[in-house]
């Protein structure tokens, strides 16, 4: 019995080591992945951009934003002119959040009787980054009052009081950036599963060469096996696009026939990648490996669990190919933000790029693979 077994795994060690790709992604795949978010969750938010709404003009407001930029967590990156100009640009995700210095700041600290007032508006549709930025804005400013870094006076300072406003998400809570990052994820893993398995399937059952022949072109063939995946992760998007409006309650402040558009050219680039893995490798069980690592990858490059600007610029570069960093985006801002289309056309054109050039890779490999 026991040399029988011992012959079995054996023979299954040399099929798995037979098999270059399947091993490469076993093993070298993991030690790059524990690598990317070991780097990623060790280091806390930094580089956030904001903008700052200077009203004084004065040496002291100077002072603070020179404090704000100095901080890891915060870059200043705008000086708007006016609060609404500021809000448009956290609308659009250009920057995290605003400060607005009032007019008379300045001499609000010399005075024995007012307080200089400061306010800290941060973009709350992602709570993590949200509560990290704030922290560091009221620490800075803060700091600078301690300190006694700004002009002097012979009366005793007030001190400087931060006021901070959360928008969109007050409480800061982690539920509907949470809930709605799980919507676009398992709808990526439900659909990129049904999708992969098309081409190889065909080629291991011995069908592949039966199609290319038939009056289908490669286009009508990929269609096909695009087309079905695609029904299957709508519904599964509007089952749970239900779920959490009526069972968690989460808000859903813009419009819905844009986040429909934008989820149609996200599955369309996810099915894309899918049928790429499909035509490339030789079995269902190297697609399944294949596409598990792939989904990892998203999942670390596309700020699902840390923020994009905790990675390596290089890999910052490498996240801009992955469909769900511009989905994950593009569905907090509307659902959470109620930011219109035209305020998403960075990642809608994104999407709509990557699925079209993933199909043409795609086509000119399934006719490698046919020819």
């Amino acid at each position: 019995m026991l040399h029988r077994l011992a012959s079995l795994i054996i023979k299954e060690i040399i099929q798995f080591v037979r098999d270059p790709v399947l091993v490469a992604f076993v093993l070298i795949a993991p030690l790059l992945q524990i690598v990317l978010m070991g780097r990623s969750v060790s280091q806390g938010v930094e580089g956030m951009p904001v903008a700052v709404v200077d009203y004084d003009l004065t040496p002291l407001s100077r002072e603070i934003i020179t404090a704000l930029d100095n901080t890891d967590e915060i870059v200043v990156s705008a000086f708007p002119n006016r609060l609404e100009d500021a809000q448009q640009l956290v609308d659009r995700g250009d920057v995290i959040g605003m400060v607005v210095i009032p007019r008379g700041f300045m001499q609000d600290t010399r005075s024995a009787t007012k307080v200089a007032q400061i306010q800290v508006i941060i973009d709350g549709s992602s709570s993590v980054i949200a509560a990290q930025t704030l922290s560091a804005a009221q620490s800075a400013v803060q700091s600078l009052a301690n300190n006694a870094a700004i002009a002097a006076t012979s009366r005793p300072l007030g001190g400087i009081r931060v006021f901070v406003e959360a928008l969109f998400n007050p409480t800061l809570s982690l539920r509907p950036d949470s809930i709605i990052s799980e919507i676009a994820l398992i709808t990526f893993e439900v659909t990129i599963l049904v999708a992969v398995m098309g081409i190889v399937r065909e080629r291991e059952i011995g069908t592949l060469e039966m199609l290319s022949i038939t009056p289908l072109r490669r286009l009508e063939l990929l269609a096909g096996k695009a087309i079905t995946p695609m029904i299957v992760g709508m519904i599964n998007f509007l089952l749970m696009f239900v779920v959490v409006r009526v069972v968690f309650d989460i808000p859903m402040r813009g419009s819905f026939l844009a986040l429909l558009g934008l989820t149609v050219l996200y599955l369309g680039a996810e099915v894309a990648y899918a049928l790429l893995i499909s035509t490339l490798t030789q079995s269902q069980q190297q697609a399944t490996t294949v596409v598990f690592v792939w989904a990892i990858a998203c999942v670390t490059l596309s700020g699902f669990l840390v923020p994009i600007t905790t990675l390596p610029k290089a890999m910052q570069w490498i996240s801009w190919a992955v469909p769900l960093r511009h989905y994950l985006a593009s569905i907090r801002s509307i659902m959470l933000k109620g930011t219109p289309i035209a305020a998403l056309l960075p990642q809608t054109i994104a999407l709509a790029v990557l699925g079209v050039v993933m199909m043409l890779l795609t086509t000119r490999t399934l006719s490698r693979v046919t020819d």
